[in-house]
């Protein structure tokens, strides 16, 4: 597993090199992505990239690493982490993932990771086990809210937080490839709903009860 990037230890010029990777791959993917085109487009030359990365697989390897950061840091600091009760914040990080990928207005870029885990997984093993590492650490994360509200409202519910919160990135994944064929975010912006009523029926939320 790759250790964490001090964003404060980044040069510039590696800086702009991994924002540039970052936006080509999420973009174009990664067989489709030249160093020439990262150097370009951070205005770096190919000099300047090996003076910093090895390869185009050393530079995919920090651009996840820095991608899954950037929203780990946006999850942490996002409103619904204020809420005091826990189902409220589950549902407030729904709400929360629904305004992040644009709601209806605009079209989601997609995930990085989960684009790369889905073109790279058979042929570079080592960005497949960073791809794992970070969905790992987001369903964690999930799952900590999501085990505090099963402690508050249903304890007796029949279900795994951890194993919830791995179901949530599936589907959250697989909708994020559908908006992007379709064009639209409505099967995203859909499923996610799907997923909150769902969720409703596990923690036992009936028409009178209901929440959000």
């Amino acid at each position: 597993m790759l250790n964490r990037t001090d964003k404060s230890e980044l040069s510039e010029t590696k800086r702009k090199l991994l924002d540039e990777g970052i936006k080509l791959m999420r973009l174009k993917g990664y067989n489709a992505t030249t160093v020439d085109d990262i150097c370009a487009a951070a205005g770096v030359t190919k000099g300047g990239f090996f003076h910093y990365f090895k390869s185009k697989e050393d530079i995919a390897r920090e651009a996840i690493v820095r991608f899954g950061e950037g929203r780990s840091e946006e999850i942490i600091d996002a409103p619904f982490r204020k809420i005091k009760d826990p189902l409220d914040r589950v549902f407030g990080r729904l709400d929360f993932i629904k305004d992040s990928v644009g709601g209806a207005s605009r079209l989601t870029k997609g995930c990085l990771i989960g684009m790369l885990a889905q073109e790279i997984s058979t042929t570079h093993p080592s960005l497949r086990g960073i791809c794992q590492d970070a969905f790992l650490r987001m369903a964690e994360d999930f799952a900590k809210d999501l085990a505090a509200a099963k402690a508050a409202e249903a304890p007796k519910a029949q279900f795994d937080p951890k194993s919830l919160a791995l179901l949530y990135i599936s589907i959250f994944q697989g909708s994020t490839m559908m908006a992007k064929v379709s064009e639209s975010n409505d099967v995203l912006l859909g499923n996610i709903e799907q997923f909150r009523q769902y969720l409703k029926l596990l923690f036992g939320l009936t028409a009178v009860k209901s929440r959000n």
